[in-house]
């Protein structure tokens, strides 16, 4: 009877935590005036210049048919399969498709507040399955996963959320495998948590591995020996670990090219220093128990985001001071939290994670798994029954809490002046009311925990006021766009650049105009504007784009900020030509480039063998060089005259990276553009200056390598260039102009072997289409497209095999005479992986028919 009972009311519990923390949502999104309760927009952080434009990308390509896995939007183009992967598999995703493209940051924020009640909902489901109960303040353990720490800093990394969500039904699984012996809802939940976010899909089967061990020893008995234990259980471990890995099989149709193409990205912060086993922080990680102790402006640096309010905290230290719970529960608890704590705390394993490379900020991504720890042993103390808790320690142990609480926020202070890291800095300034108020919540939990045990609605309320107000502190500091400006904004930007997106004819833009930057609160780098509005472009922010991209880029005069941002500053006729850059879009009109060919050209073996050095005016000199030979070089270096150096180490008060100042006196010797180029990147451009005129690039990049444009100056023309630096010599600097007339010789000639690209668009692939002329010496043609190991091209109807040029670029050998080119793209490792997909489900199907028969 009680079994039906709980059956017929499983759901009441689940929907009640999604239809509260759904109010929850629609509240802190209210009184902030978030969208779609006012005209703050969620384009901040990474969802403002990473993840919106990748969503109104993949819903532009999708509605126009236009599916390929190569997508040219990003900078010269890469596999999109990481991104689909990583950004777009989340079922709530179906929501971008609902009204225009100009409302996606509207969607975003629907999308952000069902994800967080959808957390509740299966977190609740979870736990009173995991009790078998029905009572009615398992709600309440739901809700503190759904808005917990790591869900108020990280809501904005949308695509995180879904793990979160698959979590307790993964868990679930498990349990249902422990219990039954039954593997479909492991099976089945495991296989959508690692399709949906590979990366914390990735954290999920790690954790699922120690949560196992944690289960299947519970019925360990006492004095039983691990030969008699494992030969007991064995058919379930290995059950476990067959089901484990045919699931994980299963998505690797998905998987398999997102890793083979990730393994070709650069690494920020590779190196052995990484898996040292050091701590990665002190008692602050106490602090985080209790609430409003990280705001968004702490974001990239901070302690593990634990929070889950005080109940849950308190209630996890009554858990190991409860009489009726065994010793043997306590010390397996301990052990399973201990180890969920190293894989924060020693960086090496923090490191392994984290898919064996360091998080270049947003630390600690693993944090909710402590939290989801937390939760489950305090709902275990209050399914055992908290009113047994001994009388010397209901208030001994929020004692005990608050003052771990006290002493972690204390020790701040003085962990930064001993250490001086960026770390401690970057926990300050310390909020000591929000430490007040947690130590007054705490009080306030204990007292009706203890005193007034029935009065459970009030505990909850006290729980949800907690949530809520840690989650309004997180967003302290988020500078939220305007949603009305950006619609607006982006519209006139999609209208104005029609003739770029609607063309058949492939070829690149440089975009200096702002689009959509009017819906930005603060400062806006338009890295990624050509996914967001469907060009061809040159820039991109994205964490996969292709290690050869990145490098050719820099050797070429490229900026790069770092290795996930490449800039469309730098450019000079030279790379333009090789880009495949027609247009230049500025404020007020569209400029045709002059040294604009088409996508690609026929060359001589001569450019193959072309190998780029340090110096970027180098490597493009070898360029021209190999497009049309002659005895005299293309870019002019200047005479260099005397250079008055001057040391100013400190600016306002404040010490300087570029304490050497030079005025150093040049002249060009030849009329045309003069470009500067720092080998060592150790340059100030910011305030560079020529005969007095301000010539800094359009964006910060002090201390970077990139070409700079210095202007058109005439030959013989004395100019002083001031500028200051890191370096006190100018023995490092390569200034040399690029004369008009030789650029103009170039691309008369190559021109009449260039090649001009079409692309036909099918319900499955794009295709790309042109003709070119070879000769007996030029052999080869240069394609502006990158070196990927997924295209399939044909000359003349025949198939080639590309070879890479440049360092970034690809080749493919053609005739002389005429060339009738088709360029398409399959994804690397995609058959395979369909094909290894297929293996790995109909090995479970057969093994589960098997089983059941």
């Amino acid at each position: 009877m009680q079994r039906q009972r709980f059956h017929r009311r499983r759901w009441q519990q689940p929907l009640t935590a999604i239809l509260l923390a759904f109010m929850m949502m629609v509240t802190l999104f209210a009184l902030r005036g978030i969208t779609p309760f006012g005209n703050h927009n969620l384009l901040i952080g990474d969802l403002g210049v990473q993840y919106t434009p990748f969503f109104t990308d993949f819903v532009r390509l999708v509605r126009q048919h236009a599916w390929s896995f190569m997508n040219l939007h990003q900078a010269l183009g890469g596999n999109w399969m990481p991104v689909i992967s990583y950004y777009i598999l989340s079922p709530f995703n179906l929501l971008l498709f609902v009204g225009q493209a100009s409302h996606i940051p509207v969607m975003i924020a629907v999308i952000i507040m069902l994800k967080v009640a959808t957390i509740a909902g299966t977190m609740t489901f979870y736990l009173q399955e995991h009790w078998q109960t029905t009572r009615k303040f398992v709600v309440v353990f739901g809700l503190a996963f759904a808005f917990s720490g790591f869900v108020a800093l990280n809501f904005f990394n949308v695509m995180w959320l879904d793990a979160l969500i698959w979590l307790p039904l993964v868990t679930w699984g498990v349990d249902q495998l422990i219990r039954t012996g039954r593997t479909v809802a492991y099976f089945g939940w495991l296989f959508v948590s690692v399709v949906t976010d590979y990366y914390l899909g990735y954290m999920t089967c790690l954790f699922i591995v120690v949560y196992f061990g944690y289960l299947i020893t519970a019925d360990w008995p006492v004095g039983q020996s691990l030969r008699t234990w494992w030969h007991l259980q064995r058919g379930l471990i290995w059950r476990f670990i067959v089901t484990s890995l045919l699931s994980v099989g299963t998505t690797l149709a998905i998987l398999l090219p997102t890793v083979l193409s990730m393994l070709k990205t650069p690494k920020a912060s590779a190196g052995m220093t990484n898996f040292f086993l050091v701590p990665t922080f002190g008692l602050e990680f106490f602090s985080q128990l209790g609430m409003g102790t990280t705001t968004y402006l702490q974001r990239l640096n901070h302690a593990p985001a634990i929070f889950v309010s005080t109940l849950v905290a308190l209630l996890v230290l009554v858990y190991f001071a409860l009489p009726q719970i065994k010793r043997g529960a306590k010390v397996r608890s301990a052990c399973f939290l201990l180890v969920i704590f190293l894989s924060m705390w020693l960086r090496g394993v923090n490191t392994v994670w984290h898919m064996m490379s360091a998080p270049a900020g947003y630390p600690f991504r693993n944090s909710f798994f402590f939290s989801f720890v937390l939760i489950l042993l305090a709902a275990d103390a209050w399914h055992a029954g908290v009113q047994q808790l001994a009388h010397r320690w209901r208030w001994g142990l929020p004692l005990l809490l608050s003052g771990l609480m006290s002493l972690a926020t204390v020790m701040i202070g003085p962990m930064t002046d001993w250490t001086q890291s960026a770390y401690y800095t970057s926990l300050q300034p310390i909020n000591w009311g929000n430490l007040a108020l947690s130590i007054c919540a705490l009080a306030l939990t204990a007292g009706l925990l203890w005193y007034r045990s029935r009065w459970t609605g009030l505990l909850g309320a006290v729980v949800i006021l907690e949530l809520l107000g840690n989650f309004n502190v997180a967003l302290t500091g988020a500078d939220f766009g305007n949603q009305r400006r950006y619609a607006a904004a982006y519209d006139r930007a999609a209208k104005r650049l029609r003739p770029q997106t609607t063309a058949t004819m492939v070829y690149r833009v440089r975009n200096s105009v702002p689009t959509v930057a009017a819906g930005f609160s603060g400062h806006y780098n338009p890295y990624n504007d050509s996914m967001w509005l469907g060009y061809n472009g040159t820039g991109a922010y994205s964490s996969t784009i292709s290690a050869t991209t990145i490098q050719m880029s820099q050797r070429l005069g490229m900026f790069t900020r770092n290795v996930r941002r490449l800039s469309n500053q730098g450019f000079t006729p030279v790379t333009e030509l090789i880009w495949g850059v027609k247009e230049k879009l500025t404020p007020t009109k569209t400029q045709r480039v002059g040294s604009y060919i088409g996508m690609g050209m026929a060359v001589s073996p001569q450019l193959m063998n072309v190998q780029l050095r340090p110096d970027a005016l180098a490597n493009q000199e070898a360029i021209l060089q190999a497009l049309r030979p002659r005895t005299s070089p293309y870019f002019k270096t200047v005479t260099s005259g005397h250079d008055v150096l001057y040391t100013k180490w400190q600016i306002n008060g404040k010490d300087t990276n570029f304490p050497y100042n030079h005025r150093w006196r040049i002249t060009p010797t030849a009329t045309g553009r003069l470009y500067f180029y720092d080998l060592s990147g150790t340059s100030k451009y910011s305030t560079m200056k020529v005969n007095g005129h301000l010539v800094k690039p359009k964006w910060f990049a002090d201390g970077r390598t990139l070409v700079v444009n210095l202007g058109q100056y005439h030959r013989g023309q004395q100019l002083l260039l001031t500028f200051a630096s890191r370096q006190a010599a100018v023995s490092g600097l390569h200034v040399a102009t690029l004369p008009a007339s030789g650029m103009t010789a170039v691309r008369k000639q190559v021109a009449q072997h260039a090649l001009i690209l079409h692309q036909y668009r099918g319900h499955l692939h794009t295709s790309y289409v042109g003709d070119l002329t070879g000769t007996t010496q030029k052999r080869w043609a240069l394609l502006s497209l990158p070196v990927e190991e997924g295209w399939h091209i044909t000359v003349n109807g025949q198939r080639v095999t590309p070879r890479p040029a440049l360092q970034g670029l690809m080749a493919v050998p053609i005739h002389s005479g005429d060339n009738h080119v088709v360029i398409r793209y399959h994804v690397a490792g995609g058959r395979i992986g369909v094909l290894l997909g297929l293996l790995s489900l109909g090995g479970y199907v057969g093994l589960e028919w098997r089983r059941r028969n």
